[in-house]
This record gives structure tokens, C-alpha cells and sequence, in this order.
């Protein structure tokens, strides 16, 4: 579970009847050593109106027929995202994001707006009437007309996933997309998959056939999220597009659909409540780079699949400090410049002068150009912890991924020279 949700300790169910007295009425449970039968809808159900209630001060109804996700599961999603906008510069602290709600009740996108700094706005698709009625009264209800936008769309196989990039004034940007897609192809698929049947004696599973079917499942469904938002009306529209996905079995084929289309900037997460695993997918179309730490999932399962590090980290000896890196960085020269703060630095490279190749075409007077833009960014920081010191280099800008292997490991080469000398 994400370090930051609040339910890593599992809520006491009795002092939230105190704060939500609805809560009483379920059959199994009591002020004293209070359990929840999650099998039964009903008490889901309540469970999620009062945790939104008590922690988020959100008051929704939630039709019986239709999904329920737990709250703490979600927040975990909403968390990562939060982490994403984070790490990404010059972020403004009010943002718009899109929801595909066509498997999920208006919770999430109510409950982010109440997290961290960051304001969210929010324009939400849904295909389902009934779920599109039951999110329009919750929104009205809480007061939130101004920072949420409800939107009905067909039901239509040509109907754009990503409908807002491509019917909002071009001038609107989103920083995040947001997705639960149907995770089956077909009522046999759910019956009979391998994580039904893991869910199945703890959880009970309501929706709509549009909450949890579409042709092809969520492989079909993202596939055709990361087709709209390579389109050149969209792909600059959007900061981050997400998703989460509901089976370990389709991250491979949604990776192999992001490298088919070139898409090299993207990340992995999982998500974990109790039993319940779930999986996230982030790609970008920018040159912003992510932490490992948000971008690479730590699962052995799907080594095979992680993105390529952003960050690489060095062991170095224990009087290594911030400024012995400051020196070795500056004797590098020229096109790299250097920004100093208290614990870290900040290194722009508009080219590579420092590899033999560089060093060759300076001798032949074809040196980089002072006048051209930025090409690399990285953060460099010195980290000590109780078994030894790192050197950590964090890429976070730009799209030459060699250039910044380079650097860093040009620097590494320098520093063990200057050790040995």
C-alpha cells in the first residue's frame, strides 16, 4: 500500500459506526471487535459512504447495481498520480484531469481534490446512465459544480475514449488521465479467470455490463487509449495519461502496444490492498522524466517489462560530499552548466563535450553550439545511509536517454580517476 494512505492500518469499523451510525444496521457488525462481511454489497457499500463521509466529508449515494471500489484501493491510485504531478517541474498547482468513469462511482475524483497541495479540477466522462445520474446528483450535493464536469457519451464503439482532447477548446491542457477500465472480454473470461476466483472469498463484485465487459477487455480498452493519444491533435494535450489494470497478464501486451508505437517515457506501479492486487500504466508524450521510485514497480515477475532507469545510483567512499561532486562536474566544462542548492545540484547539458567522440570534434572545431537549447537535465544529490554513501544521478528532462547515461557515467569515470590519482 502507498506510504501515504491512510488506511495502511485497516479503519476500526466501530468507531466508524460512532462517526456514521448507518454502519450499526449491518448484521455483522458490533462496537466491540466490529468485522465486515466485504461478500455482502450492502455493507461495501455502506462501508465506502461513510469512510468518504468521515475522512474525506463527502456525503454520495451509491446505486446498488452498480461498482463499488474500496476506498483504500483507490486512494493508492490517486496517491501515485499525486506523486507523478509532483515530480514533474513547474507543475501549476491547479490542474485539470480527465476521469473515464465508465467503471467507477464519482469517490476518486471527489476524494483528490482533497489531497496534498495540489488543486484538481476534474472533466469526467460516463457511459452508463445510471451512473452518470447518480455522479451528477453527488457532485450537485457536495457543492462541487465548480471543480467537476460530468459528461454523458454514447456508447459507441467509434465514441473516443479520450473524448475531451478531442472535443474541448485546443487550448485546454490536462495534466493526468484517469482510467478503471472493464477488465473482461466476456461473461465466460470473468466466470471462469484466475483473479475471480482469487477475489472471490473476500470481496463481492456489482456493476453494470458496461462497468465490466468490453470487446477485447482492458487490453482492447487501453490499446485503444494509447492509439487516441498518440494522435497529433491529443498527445500534447495531456501531461500524464494512466490507467490501472485489473490482471497481471495484460501488462506485457500494453507494454509491447507503448514500444510499438515508440513510446519509451512511461511507468508501472502496483497496488495493493489486503488481497486485492491492481496494476497502473502511465505514458507521456513529454520530456519529463520520473524516479524510478514512482516509474519502476519493485515485482521480479515483471523485470522484463520496467521501463529503463531514470536513475542510476553510485557507491562512493564516506568523505564524498555535494561539493566534491561540484568540483568534478565543473571541470567537465563545456556545455554543461551547474545550479547549487543546499542538498542537491542541478546540471543542464545543451550537448555531449565530454565523451572521446566530443573531444574529437572539438579538435575539428565542430563544438556544440553555446545557443542551443537544453538537450539533458539532471539532478544530482548525496545520499549516506547506515551501510555506505551514493552518488545519485536523477534524470528529469529531456529525450536523449544515451546523453544522460553518458554524463553520468563520464562522471563516475572521472571521480574513480581522481580517487586513484
Amino acid at each position: 500500500m502507498h506510504s501515504r494512505n491512510r488506511y495502511i492500518q485497516t479503519p476500526d469499523f466501530g468507531q466508524l459506526a460512532e462517526a456514521y451510525p448507518a454502519l450499526k444496521k449491518l448484521p455483522r457488525l458490533s462496537l466491540k471487535g466490529a468485522t465486515v462481511d466485504f461478500k455482502d454489497p450492502d455493507a461495501q457499500r455502506c462501508i465506502t459512504e461513510a469512510l468518504l463521509q468521515r475522512d474525506f466529508n463527502l456525503k454520495i449515494q451509491i446505486p446498488d447495481d452498480r461498482l463499488c471500489p474500496p476506498v483504500p484501493n483507490r486512494l493508492n491510485y490517486l496517491l501515485w498520480i499525486q506523486d507523478i504531478l509532483r515530480a514533474c517541474p513547474n507543475t501549476n498547482e491547479e490542474v485539470v484531469g480527465i476521469d473515464m468513469g465508465i467503471s467507477d462511482i464519482p469517490s476518486s475524483r471527489m476524494s483528490i481534490g482533497r489531497l496534498g497541495n495540489l488543486e484538481i479540477y476534474w472533466n469526467c466522462e460516463e457511459i452508463d446512465e445510471l451512473s452518470y445520474t447518480s455522479a451528477k446528483q453527488n457532485v450537485e450535493s457536495n457543492n462541487l459544480a465548480e471543480r467537476i464536469t460530468i459528461v454523458k457519451i454514447r456508447a459507441e464503439a467509434d465514441e473516443p475514449i479520450l473524448a475531451p482532447l478531442f472535443t474541448s477548446s485546443t487550448s485546454q491542457r490536462f495534466a493526468f488521465t484517469m482510467c478503471n477500465p472493464p477488465f473482461y472480454a466476456s461473461h465466460e473470461e470473468m466466470l471462469h479467470s484466475a483473479e475471480a476466483k482469487e477475489l472471490a472469498p473476500n470481496a463481492v463484485c456489482t456493476g453494470a455490463p458496461t462497468e465490466l465487459l468490453t470487446p477485447g477487455g482492458e487490453i482492447a480498452f487501453i490499446t485503444k487509449m494509447i492509439h487516441e493519444s498518440t494522435d497529433q491533435a491529443t498527445r500534447e494535450r495531456c501531461l500524464w495519461y494512466t490507467s490501472m489494470l485489473g490482471k497481471l497478464s495484460s501488462l506485457g501486451p500494453i507494454v509491447d502496444k507503448l514500444k510499438e508505437y515508440g513510446i519509451d517515457n512511461y511507468a508501472l506501479t502496483q497496488f495493493i490492498q489486503g488481497q486485492t492486487k491492481r496494476w497502473g500504466v502511465a505514458w507521456s508524450f513529454t520530456d519529463l522524466r520520473l524516479p524510478d521510485a514512482i516509474a519502476r514497480i519493485q515485482n521480479p515477475s515483471i523485470t522484463q517489462y520496467l521501463p529503463p532507469r531514470n536513475t542510476i545510483r553510485q557507491s562512493v567512499p564516506t568523505p564524498t560530499t555535494l561539493d566534491t561532486v561540484a568540483h568534478i562536474v565543473s571541470s567537465i566544462g563545456g556545455s554543461v552548466s551547474t545550479a547549487r542548492r543546499v542538498e542537491y545540484m542541478i546540471v543542464e547539458a545543451r550537448g555531449d563535450t565530454w565523451s572521446r567522440a566530443a573531444r574529437r570534434r572539438q579538435g575539428k572545431t565542430e563544438a556544440v553550439d553555446s545557443s542551443q537549447g537544453v538537450k539533458m537535465t539532471c539532478t544530482i544529490v548525496v545520499l549516506e545511509t547506515e551501510k555506505e554513501k551514493q552518488v545519485v544521478f536523477q534524470w528529469t528532462k529531456g529525450r536523449d536517454r544515451t546523453l544522460f547515461e553518458s554524463f553520468s557515467s563520464h562522471y563516475f569515470r572521472v571521480f574513480v580517476f581522481l580517487r586513484e590519482k
